[in-house]
């Protein structure tokens, strides 16, 4: 292409652009350096401040802001509201924006779940974005550039594959570089290159699209509203009936799939880092606390998996909760299930959540409250609209617990008030219902198992007996690859802040602690995992794999900029950090390895074979 025809529509008096990327990547920064504005406004806040627009050398520019991504896993984990509000920003820069900004921070481990999810979400606005595209790499000051471009062209990397797709369009901030006004002027101009690339035309919004998704937006706030008027009315009624008298003592039990937040949460409620955030739940671990003057008692539980069937599940969780439970003192008076609020929760969630559930019984729904964690996410977006627009799953679970719910912000533990108005919710519930008991049929009766194998299961559909192989060599697959992966995002923070011996040393002692995992795999020969069972376990694992490196990513980080550590200490704590984050993964692993190894029951062949 000529210099001519790439520079075609520089002249144009309008410039529209869309910003893309995960919360705290730098989306509003860009935005502010680009049109020089001091303005600090929160990412992800509410539609009237993410767009912004001023006049640069004549021409108008406007940005639009999308919501900030969190823990980014895959499409099917996003939450529907999380894809509306994509396109009801984008429609704010109508009728199209001119280039899409993907937004990375360039200091930030990038691995092929994140290159996944970011290319699968891009496309939501169509298959013909990819022209308009162009990354920036923020805080490139905390990186060399030689490294970030060395990243970009690693054969087989996650980012190199992503530029690719953007043409290798991509732009360096440097978010410390007094001359801010060049940097923005370098990004504009390239823009404008797109712009000629494209011949002065923007990337068309599909307006189809965009008038469905608003007016179900109208249909979902209208149905919030409702539905959070008859949960007011039936709290009131609740109170009015009988005096709501405050319990003396509370006692909780947090359950629900794993890594959704239920340790954070009771940190939360006790106001203080009484459970390990990415330590082993082997066994349930209780604590216990004063909280609004009343003493509080916190069962913390093993989670399940969130996408295979009860059956899969390690047996010391079924066994963690029940002990959690029957060997109390007295029994709980309220069972937390705990789930992510910025989380898709569909059909497959809603069987395995029942299924799970039904270990402590039918009875145990009367005495369950969903409490929504990570209720930061979505600040402009109430957990009624959540509930209305992800459809009939979780709206059956919210009725399954007689509207009973409530939500917490686990970043702000000084907020006492959410605290305050569960433990009055609890009061409320246990008002109504006597104390829970413990009811449960011996392991699983007849009419529950049956009810379990008519339900759609990808892994009952295929037969866990026919199956077991290719289980075992996908759960060992994905154990390696993960573990690979966190050792070298150890060794690529932390190297270049240790000497060359104390980096040496660092890799054996990395080595040397993952030596159990390493002898527990054996190479798959081929690939012969049926492909309902790879969609299965790439969902479940590429979870674990984005929550582990950012808990270990955000770890390696404070250890690195600490000035009172001494090198050998980081180098110790590293190590440490990188096995405190694996254990709980190697342990679910190894022992889900064993259960399906393990030779079947009778009952359970009989009922597989039906």
């Amino acid at each position: 292409m000529s210099k001519h025809q790439e520079n075609k529509g520089i002249n144009q008096t309008e410039l529209r652009a869309v910003l893309i990327g995960r919360r705290h990547s730098g989306k509003t920064s860009v935005i502010n350096t680009i049109l020089e504005t001091s303005k600090t406004e929160t990412e992800g806040s509410t539609d009237e401040h993410v767009k912004k627009e001023c006049f640069i050398d004549g021409m108008k520019v406007s940005l639009v802001e999308t919501p900030g991504l969190w823990k980014t896993f895959n499409l099917y984990d996003l939450s529907n509201i999380s894809k509306q509000q994509l396109v009801r920003r984008i429609s704010l820069i109508s009728p199209g924006p001119h280039a899409v900004l993907i937004v990375i921070r360039a200091d930030s481990a990038f691995t092929d779940t994140d290159g996944r999810f970011l290319e699968e979400y891009v496309e939501l606005m169509g298959p013909d974005v990819w022209t308009h595209t162009l990354i920036i790499f923020t805080r490139g000051d905390l990186i060399k550039r030689e490294d970030i471009e060395q990243h970009i062209r690693e054969d087989g990397s996650a980012l190199k594959r992503l530029t690719e797709k953007c043409e290798n369009k991509y732009h360096v901030f440097n978010n410390l570089n007094h001359h801010a006004r060049t940097q923005a002027t370098e990004l504009l101009i390239k823009i404008k290159g797109i712009v000629g690339r494209n011949n002065g035309k923007h990337f068309e919004i599909d307006l189809q699209q965009v008038k469905e998704v608003n007016e179900q937006w109208e249909e979902i706030q209208n149905r919030a509203s409702l539905r959070k008027s008859r949960v007011e009315k039936q709290r009131s009624t609740v109170q009015e009936k009988a005096y709501v008298r405050r319990l003396e003592e509370i006692r909780v039990v947090l359950l629900g799939w794993v890594l959704t937040g239920k340790s954070s949460a009771g940190n939360t409620i006790l106001n203080r880092d009484e459970f390990l955030i990415g330590g082993q739940t082997r066994e349930g671990k209780r604590g216990f606390g004063d909280v609004d003057g009343r003493k509080m008692t916190v069962l913390d539980t093993p989670g399940w998996w969130k996408y295979f069937a009860s059956e899969l599940n390690p047996d010391f969780i079924r066994s963690a909760i029940l002990e959690c439970v029957s060997e109390c003192k007295k029994f709980p008076h309220a069972m937390l299930l705990v789930i992510p609020a910025d989380t898709s929760f569909q059909e497959e969630q809603k069987r395995i959540t029942e299924q799970n559930m039904e270990i402590l019984g039918h009875d145990v729904w009367r005495h369950t409250i969903v409490l929504f964690t990570w209720g930061d996410r979505f600040k402009d977006i109430s957990i009624e609209q959540h509930i209305e627009s992800e459809g009939e799953a979780l709206q059956w679970l919210i009725e399954k617990c007689r509207n009973r719910y409530h939500v917490f912000d686990n970043t702000d533990k000084k907020n006492r008030d959410q605290v305050s108005e569960l433990l009055q919710k609890i009061d409320e519930m246990a008002a109504e219902n006597s104390l829970f008991r413990l009811k449960t049929q011996k392991n699983c009766d007849e009419k529950s198992c049956q009810k379990t194998d008519k339900q759609e299961n990808p892994i009952m559909e295929i037969r866990l007996n026919d199956i077991r192989h290719s289980l075992n060599e996908g759960f060992r697959r994905n154990a390696e690859e993960i573990t690979k992966k966190i050792v070298k995002l150890c060794k690529d923070i932390m190297e270049e802040c240790l000497s060359l011996d104390e980096s040496s040393s660092l890799s054996c002692d990395l080595n040397f602690k993952n030596k159990s995992l390493e002898e527990m795999i054996i190479p798959p020969q081929k690939d012969n995992i049926p492909e309902p069972v790879k969609l299965l376990l790439e969902r479940e694992f590429s979870r674990w794999e984005s929550i582990i490196i950012d808990g270990v990513q955000e770890s390696l980080q404070d250890i690195k900029s600490s000035f009172e550590l001494t090198q050998a200490e980081k180098r110790q704590m590293s190590v440490d950090v990188v096995e405190r984050w694996l254990q709980n993964y190697n342990h679910y692993v190894q022992h889900t390895i064993h259960k399906i190894q393990a030779p079947e029951s009778g009952t359970r062949r009989k009922r597989l074979k039906k």
